[in-house]
C-alpha cells in the first residue's frame, strides 16, 4: 500500500462538512442506552435531511461522579457500524482521549475506519479530564498535556512511515509499521477543546478546531483568536466547530433560554442563533438532542424540515 500525498481536507467527510464562510450541522449520538438499530434509523434520517456529520464520544469508563457514558459503545466500533449502514454522512469522534490511547493502535484503528468508510472519518482528539480514568490507566492526570503532544507525534508517524524506527518515551517500533495507511497523507484531525496546548500549537498540528458552546460575544473572541493564529502561521483555512445542546420546544416562537452547554428554544430562535454563529465565523455546529423534553425522532423531523435546509451538508 503506497503512501498518499493527498491532503486530508480533500476527503469526502471533510468536504461535506467544512468550507470557508459556510456553516453545516452535525448530530451527536442520541441513544445512550446503546440501541444501535435506533441510532441507524436516526443517522439515516439525518443523512437524508442533509446533516453533514454524526459525532461519537470516547468515554472509556462509566465514572460514578460524571454520569454520562456517551453512546456506550467504543467510538470506533460504533462509527464502523454506522459506516456500514450509511453512504454519505461524515463520521467523527468528539473526541478520542489521546493520552489514554496507545498511539500505534490508534493509528491503525483510525486509518482502518477512514478506509472502511471511504474517507468519511473525521478524528477529533482531546486531552481528557476525568481523574478516575487516568488513575485506572496508570497515568498521572497532570502529565496529560505532555502525553498528548507525544502521542500526537507518534500517531502521525504511524500513518506516514514505512519500516522506519519510531521512538518515544513509552516505547519504540523498529522493523515494523502500521497498516493500513490512511486514504490521504493523514486522517483529518480536529483539536477538541484546548487539549492543554496553545492555540498556535493546535492550529499548526491539526486541521481544525472544535470547541464548547459560549455566548456569541465570547465565542467571537475565540474564533478570532483561532483565525489570527492560522493567518500568522500561513496555514490557510482551518475550520472552527462548536458543540451545542438544545431542547427544541414544540412552539416554534419559543424564545431562547440558556441551559448548561446550550439552550431551550423554538426553531425560529435556533435559526437566528445559527445564522449569527455563521456570521461570527463558525463552520459547523454539532447539535445534541438527547437532553431535550421531546422524543428525539420528533425534534429531528422538525429540524429536517425547517432548519437543516438552511445549513445543508456541502456534498
Amino acid at each position: 500500500m503506497q503512501l498518499s500525498e493527498a491532503s486530508p481536507t480533500t476527503l469526502p467527510g471533510w468536504t461535506r462538512t467544512f468550507a470557508p464562510g459556510k456553516l453545516t450541522l452535525g448530530l451527536s449520538p442520541v441513544t445512550p442506552d446503546g440501541d444501535l438499530d435506533r441510532q441507524v434509523r436516526l443517522t439515516r434520517a439525518a443523512e437524508d435531511a442533509g446533516v453533514a456529520a454524526v459525532w461519537a464520544r470516547d468515554i472509556p469508563l462509566n465514572v460514578e461522579t460524571f454520569g454520562d457514558v456517551g453512546q456506550i459503545h467504543d467510538p470506533f466500533l460504533y462509527l464502523t457500524w454506522l459506516a456500514a449502514h450509511t453512504d454519505r454522512i461524515a463520521l467523527g469522534t468528539a473526541a478520542v482521549v489521546l493520552p489514554l490511547a496507545h498511539p500505534l493502535l490508534l493509528a491503525k484503528r483510525s486509518a482502518g475506519l477512514d478506509r472502511i468508510s471511504g474517507g468519511r472519518f473525521l478524528m477529533g482528539v482531546a486531552s481528557g479530564d476525568r481523574p478516575e480514568e487516568f488513575a485506572a490507566f496508570g497515568l498521572d492526570k497532570g502529565e496529560r498535556g505532555e502525553i498528548f503532544r507525544e502521542h500526537l507525534e507518534v500517531l502521525k508517524k504511524g500513518w506516514s512511515t514505512r519500516m522506519r524506527p519510531v521512538r518515544w518515551s513509552r516505547g519504540r517500533m523498529g522493523g515494523a509499521e502500521v497498516v493500513p495507511k490512511p486514504t490521504a497523507r493523514s486522517v483529518p484531525l480536529l483539536a477538541v477543546g484546548s487539549c492543554l496546548q496553545t492555540t498556535e500549537f493546535n492550529a499548526s498540528h491539526t486541521d481544525g478546531w472544535m470547541t464548547y458552546h459560549r455566548d456569541l460575544p465570547a465565542q467571537k473572541v475565540m474564533v478570532d483568536r483561532w483565525r489570527a493564529s492560522c493567518q500568522a502561521q500561513g496555514l490557510g483555512f482551518r475550520p472552527v466547530s462548536e458543540s451545542l445542546w438544545i431542547d427544541l420546544a414544540e412552539d416554534p416562537t419559543y424564545p431562547a433560554e440558556g441551559r448548561d452547554f446550550g439552550y431551550r428554544l423554538g426553531r425560529n430562535a435556533l435559526l437566528e442563533l445559527l445564522s449569527s454563529q455563521r456570521d461570527l465565523g463558525l463552520n459547523h455546529v454539532c447539535l445534541s438532542l438527547r437532553h431535550g423534553g421531546r422524543p428525539v425522532e420528533d425534534s429531528l423531523a422538525e429540524l429536517a424540515e425547517y432548519v437543516v435546509p438552511e445549513f445543508p451538508a456541502l456534498g
